[in-house]
């Protein structure tokens, strides 16, 4: 019998892999809270129940509305964790932690430690206190606006807003997720750009780590009550979104395992004292073969599914630390065994098939495809009907003609 259900904020792909989860390990079904038209990946689901509730990821509305949506719970007397889908809804939760928690059980850290951990200038000398290794950096102020910036490295280089909540509310005419620079013109055009379209905060600038997409990996925890890692898991990417929105959003991964990787992290988190999910990208770098870290996010990411695919289902862990279940051998090093691994896909086999970059891994992750080892977070047998599969075409479709319009050899 659970003892804890879960309510979740947001409506994405990320929330409906939890809560596919969810139903996976405990028939348990979900109620998400969404400010808008709920996004495809819930949209027509049987195992969500889904509230409208317009404005809810923004203050002052979120937690005038999660006042009273904590008095109703607290009400039913159903001891209930609370959970968000990204930066934002992560951090308003933190942000009300005190509040918050008189009514739900909250399973993330203070806002201030959460700010300090996720933003690259404060995680930087961290992440090297613990011998994390990390890519060439420098920070980009706005008073850069103001004089000609250059790169240390050479060209091509990574920029990313530090302020990624930030961010994500402004919108302008050549406004990206992450920028990647082919000139010292267009660093100082885009730097330009940024700060006289209203961003405020800093920006990390990279140097460029050589290699495709499948280069990268995707390593994901969740640190329990004490502090203690119960489970880590590697994802090994093999092709992301080509476009300028969703560029670092991955679209196909397979499991990866590296214990010295798995120590290094699990000894790094565990020295933290934190509590909740992490993620992490890193990628790595034949120039001196290591595994460089890019940022820290505490969250699950937009495609943790691929974990639960493979084994490692993050809703069973989270209710099972606050349930009280043990588990006899703590930390869990996922994907030990690589006859049982699973392609993740968010596109179509025949379209991975298409615009991959053949080499050992992504020629290995094919076999498995053709193997039958796959799957994607939103096609659930026991969650499949006629708009459901309408949804899922539609989205094949759009994404048909977003590689065709944006993918770069």
């Amino acid at each position: 019998m659970v003892k804890h259900h879960v309510l979740f904020l947001g409506s994405d792909e990320s929330i409906y892999g939890s809560a596919r989860e969810l139903h996976e390990a405990f028939g348990m079904k979900s109620t998400i809270i969404a400010a808008g038209r709920p996004m495809t990946a819930t949209r027509d689901s049987h195992i969500v129940d889904i509230k409208l509730v317009p404005g809810i990821n923004d203050d002052p509305k979120f937690i005038e509305e999660m006042r009273k949506i904590g008095a109703e719970v607290k009400a039913a007397g159903q001891p209930t964790i609370l959970v968000g889908s990204g930066d934002k809804y992560a951090a308003l939760i933190a942000q009300h932690k005190a509040e918050l928690a008189e009514f739900f059980v909250i399973p993330y850290i203070d806002y201030d430690r959460m700010i300090e951990l996720n933003h690259k200038e404060t995680f930087e000398p961290i992440a090297a206190e613990f011998g994390l290794a990390m890519p060439a950096t420098k920070r980009i102020t706005p008073a850069d606006a103001e004089r000609d910036v250059e790169s240390e490295w050479g060209y091509p280089v990574i920029l990313k807003s530090d302020n990624s909540v930030e961010w994500m509310d402004l919108f302008f005419p050549g406004h990206k997720k992450i920028y990647f620079i082919n000139s010292h013109e267009e660093l100082n055009e885009v730097i330009k750009l940024a700060y006289a379209n209203g961003y405020t905060s800093t920006f990390t600038m990279q140097d460029m780590i050589p290699g495709d997409d499948s280069f990268e990996r995707n390593l994901t925890a969740y640190i329990d009550q004490n502090g203690k890692v119960r489970v880590i898991s590697m994802g090994h990417a093999l092709i992301e979104d080509p476009g300028p929105q969703g560029r670092g959003n991955h679209m196909a991964i397979m499991p990866d395992y590296n214990e010295a990787i798995y120590d290094q992290y699990v000894k790094f988190l565990e020295g933290l004292n934190i509590t909740g999910f992490v993620n992490f990208d890193l990628k790595f770098d034949t120039r001196d073969n290591t595994y460089k870290v890019f940022e820290m996010n505490i969250r699950l990411g937009r495609s943790n599914w691929w974990a639960s695919l493979n084994g490692t289902n993050w809703m069973r862990a989270l209710v099972d630390d606050y349930d009280d279940v043990a588990i006899p051998d703590m930390p869990v090093y996922a994907n030990a065994d690589k006859s049982k691994w699973k392609v993740w896909l968010a596109i179509t086999p025949k379209l991975y098939k298409q615009y991959m970059r053949h080499n050992e891994a992504t020629d290995f992750a094919l076999k498995l495809i053709e193997n039958g080892q796959y799957g994607y977070t939103y096609k659930y047998k026991n969650d499949w009907n006629i708009k459901r599969f309408l949804n899922y075409r539609r989205a094949n479709q759009n994404f048909a003609k977003y590689y065709a319009k944006y993918f770069k050899a």
